[in-house]
Order: C-alpha cells, then structure tokens, then sequence
C-alpha cells in the first residue's frame, strides 16, 4: 500500500532540534513541484486533546474508495535513500543551514489493485487507517483521516493526506501530546522502472498553527510490475472495484463477460 513513511525517521528527521540560520521574513509557501501547504487547519478534534484516554476513532477502511492511476506508478517500489532539501521552523521563520542532506528511509509500497475491462489500473485507497509507533516513553498513534489523488497530467500525479497524531502513555492510555500532519506527495515518471518523488510535510499544533515543515526528494525503483490483487482485508477485490464503478454510472468500464454473468462476481 502507499504508507511510505516510516514515522520513527520522519520524527527525528521533522521534529527533532533544528540547527537553525538565517532569517527568512515568510515560511516557504511551495517547495519544487508545485507543492502547496494550508496555513493553517482546523483544530484537533476534542478527543485527540491531551487528558483524554485515547480511543481508536472511525473503523479503518469505513471510507475507502477506489483511484485510477497511470500505468507507469502501478507495482511494488522501493527506496533506501532519501534526500532533505528544507528544514524549516515555521513559527521563527528560520530555516535549517544543514540541507540539502542524505539519510537512509527504508521503504516498500506499491500501487495498483485492479484493472477494469480496458486494462486502466484502479489503486483501493484505504481510508481511514491507524498506524502506531512504538517509543520508549510513550506510544505515537497516527490516524490517516483523509487522503486526496489528483491527476495532475499524464506525467504527474499528487497525493494529500491528512493525519491526526497523539502520544500515549503506554500504561494509562492518556492523550499527553497531541498535533497534526499534512503531507503532499508527488510522483512524476523519470525512465524506465524509475519515479521521481517530491514530498512535504508540515506539522500543525492542536489549535492548527503550522509549527515545523520537511521537504524531501528520492528516486524509487520498481521491484515488481503489477499484478492484481485478488482480496486485501478479506474483501474480493474484483468485486469492490465493479461495484463502485457501477455506483459511479461507467458500467462500461466493467468486462462484457462478468456484466453478462454477474454470478461471476
């Protein structure tokens, strides 16, 4: 799936110390490729607010839809290196001395579940999802509330999720921490098994002031074309996506002979 990021590097990498220099009069509005940040968002939802006990929040995948991409992002990728181009304090304006810098970021994802019946490939983007992290005072859980996909062009496609984070106390279960993240990634073809990819991230307090934003660069290889997915989660792939795309009035997009049989499905 397209959970890329490895939270425990992103937080040391976003949120540790900055070493700070110089004096920037207004926070970088947009990084290269055309990446646009809110100023600010809405407050965290009460129940994320510290002195609560932490609950799970909507059941995971209770808003998941289906995405068409191109063929050049479908199959599984991977990354080792990664490559900061901006650490910015966005309450002093000042921006880290120490970019552009390397770091190693493991990770594998992939993209592509279904193709309908004239071969476009269709993602199951899965919404919402809970993510935890495990760290020596506390547990950090990350709720993926939104994730948006614009098609921007045949060779550029951008992805915006929304993310509600809280630190727990692993004993209590109280909400000591809480913030928020919005991250924009994307991806643009660069030769043959190879995307580009331009990230940022920009962290908001509970109240939604913008605190802290990371940009990166990396190059992911692909591992291994696509293939469809037959179940994930105990749901029959096939069937989901034919379903929405009947919901969505393109039955034709659905092959003759499955609409011929609907047993099929």
């Amino acid at each position: 799936m397209q959970r890329r990021v490895l939270y425990a590097v992103a937080l040391a990498l976003l949120f540790g110390v900055l070493q700070l220099s110089g004096n920037h009069a207004f926070a970088q509005k947009y990084v290269q490729g055309g990446i646009e940040h809110k100023e600010k968002v809405a407050p965290v939802e009460s129940k994320y607010l510290p002195g609560s006990v932490w609950k799970e929040g909507e059941k995971d995948g209770s808003k998941s839809t289906w995405i068409r991409i191109p063929e050049w992002l479908a199959g599984k990728w991977f990354a080792d290196v990664e490559t900061a181009t901006m650490r910015q304090d966005l309450v002093s304006h000042k921006e880290s001395a120490h970019t552009p810098f390397n770091f190693k970021a493991k990770s594998r994802f992939s993209y592509g579940t279904q193709r309908d019946g004239r071969g476009g490939i269709w993602h199951y983007l899965k919404l919402p999802y809970t993510s935890a992290t495990d760290f020596p005072e506390f547990v950090e859980y990350h709720q993926v509330l939104s994730k948006d996909f614009s098609n921007q062009s045949e060779q550029l496609v951008s992805f915006r999720s929304m993310v509600a984070a809280a630190r727990v106390q692993r004993a209590s279960k109280e909400i000591v921490e809480a913030f928020q993240q919005e991250s924009v990634t994307n991806y643009e073809p660069a030769g043959d098994g190879v995307i580009k990819m331009i990230a940022s991230t920009r962290r908001y307090d509970a109240s939604g002031k913008a605190q802290m934003q990371a940009d990166n660069e990396a190059r992911i290889h692909r591992v291994e074309k696509f293939t469809p997915v037959a179940t994930e989660g105990g749901i029959d792939m096939q069937r989901s996506l034919f379903d929405f795309l009947r919901s969505r009035k393109m039955e034709y997009l659905i092959p003759v002979e499955l609409k011929a049989s609907p047993q099929a499905l």
